[in-house]
């Protein structure tokens, strides 16, 4: 019943106007995981928007080869599926409220069955220049994470070029001792990033990176979590692509380092290269 009333409202969204739907996929490629390799990443979406309302609707499912660390050979593939829906409802040309919702279906970790709550305002100051502030509880079998993200966003413009940076800042609270067997010895985390957007003629690009250590993050307004217990210290992100009359192509990297805390694993690098299809109706 659940897939069929999806179904449903897809539909109707894809034979509206004012949406579209995108297609991503990607691998992953770890170095010096205790168990994990590689693997690779796919997610169907849509966004809809309606009047001052805008929905996203997000699957995702990710897939992971993982090695025993002494004898190199295969052992239990990590899958994960996530399910995601984001709202917006912009008042006037100043505020907008937001609020999402994710579900984490995970075959090994502790965090499986996870759910992830939150609420935002956005506010445009004047033209160019605002302000978010959002608030996210994840919900865990044995805690809970509490995040306060603050943001400062300017556009600006340079010819043909139009832009937008945006300052982050990322406070994570730990509410409980254990994920799985492991004890936590950190329980708050505080990071801040910047990220670099812009267009040119059709064509889109986008830098950016975080600093300070973070844990089970809340990332992208509420649209993707990391729900493992790795404790990532660097991230850097790159995004470049072109938009055509009715859709974009865009290919995306990121690398991030850090540490998987119940294995005890310093310096882990992940990489994801991806690429995303979008058609608009």
């Amino acid at each position: 019943m659940k897939s069929i009333i999806l179904i449903a409202i897809i539909s109707t969204m894809v034979l509206n106007a004012n949406s579209d739907v995108y297609l991503n996929t990607g691998v992953k490629n770890y170095s010096n995981a205790k168990t994990k390799v590689d693997g690779k990443t796919n997610s169907i979406g849509i966004n809809y928007n309606y009047k001052n309302s805008y929905i996203n609707l997000n699957y995702s499912k990710d897939e992971v080869n993982r090695e025993d660390p002494v004898t190199k050979i295969s052992i239990e593939q990590l899958n994960v599926k996530k399910y995601n829906l984001n709202y917006k409802y912009k008042f006037n040309d100043k505020l907008t409220l937001k609020t999402n919702y994710i579900k984490i279906i995970d075959n090994l970790a502790p965090t499986d069955q996870g759910k992830i709550y939150g609420v935002g305002i956005k506010y445009n100051y004047f033209k160019g220049l605002g302000t978010s502030f959002d608030v996210y509880r994840s919900d865990y079998k044995t805690f809970n994470v509490n995040q306060y993200d603050l943001s400062v966003f300017k556009g600006f413009k340079i010819g043909a070029i139009k832009s937008k940076v945006t300052l982050i800042a990322k406070k994570i609270e730990i509410d409980g001792d254990k994920y799985g067997s492991y004890s936590f010895e950190d329980k708050d985390y505080f990071t801040t990033g910047i990220k670099l957007n812009g267009t040119y003629n059709g064509y889109v690009g986008a830098i950016g990176s975080y600093f300070g250590k973070r844990i089970f993050s809340v990332l992208q307004d509420g649209s993707k979590v990391q729900h493992h217990a790795m404790e990532q210290d660097r991230t850097y992100m790159l995004s470049f692509g072109k938009k055509f009359k009715n859709s974009d192509l865009v290919a995306s990297y990121s690398y991030q380092n850090g540490k998987e805390l119940p294995e005890k694993t310093n310096d882990v690098d992940t990489k994801v290269l991806s690429l995303m299809f979008k058609y608009k109706f």
